[in-house]
């Protein structure tokens, strides 16, 4: 009979497998892209709130982007500035299912951790201030976008933007995030970002795809009256 070991280890190659085809499938279903050194300087026009000395090469940046299409008429007939605060929602209760969010919620102070609640998120419109799954606080808001301001204990810091706009008979849903630090540290050691690191890129972006093709799935789900509800965690 096969060892525990044995399957054990098909077990993880299995998961493996699995998690590696589920990132390249997403992958060819969104446009997706990235950028490493310094942040495009049309950012400038989408993060306003990026100081801007980080466009400078005192700092050393990361910045990807994901963005899909839909077909107007299959998204429900309501404004779609209402339908992007119930894809904020949505997206922002899912993401708390990943690895990710569960560490964020280890290392968050105790205040902030009822911002992971589904009753708190719920409640949000995303308003400049407004704080959601412990490090994301809103720091600029318009009807068609959202940037959360996401600092790392003083060795970087970094904006998440969602936003969309229309095309034509389509809409665009996209998603950006910018990641920077002193390209020498203090110490005149170099900082390494997590999305400089492979290992946690990939399961950014995993977790970027996926919310980025469900939610734009959900609001089309809303449309013909499919969607399931999130249930509070």
């Amino acid at each position: 009979m096969p060892s525990l070991l044995g399957w054990s280890l098909a077990l993880s190659t299995g998961v493996a497998y699995a998690i590696y085809h589920s990132h390249k499938s997403l992958g060819n279903r969104v446009q997706h892209g990235n950028q490493k050194g310094t942040l495009p300087r049309d950012l400038r026009n989408t993060m306003t709130s990026i100081p801007e000395a980080v466009f400078s090469d005192e700092y050393r940046a990361f910045h990807d982007r994901a963005s899909s299409r839909v077909p107007r008429h299959l998204l429900p007939a309501q404004d779609l500035s209402e339908l992007f605060t119930l894809l904020q929602r949505r997206n922002m209760m899912v993401f708390n299912y990943f690895p990710q969010a569960y560490l964020l919620c280890l290392m968050a102070p105790p205040e902030r951790k009822k911002t992971f609640a589904a009753s708190h998120i719920q409640s949000l419109d995303f308003k400049e201030g407004d704080i959601v799954n412990g490090m994301y606080q809103v720091c600029e808001r318009e009807k068609d976008k959202v940037v959360y301001a996401m600092e790392g204990g003083g060795k970087f810091s970094g904006r998440l933007s969602v936003r969309y706009w229309e095309e034509g008979d389509e809409v665009v849903y996209c998603t950006e995030t910018a990641m920077w630090t002193k390209a020498t540290g203090d110490n005149g050691r170099t900082v390494q970002m997590p999305l400089e690191q492979p290992a946690f890129r990939f399961l950014h972006e995993l977790a970027a795809w996926w919310l980025l093709d469900s939610g734009t799935g959900y609001l089309k789900g809303l449309a013909r009256g499919t969607s399931a509800d999130v249930k509070e965690k």
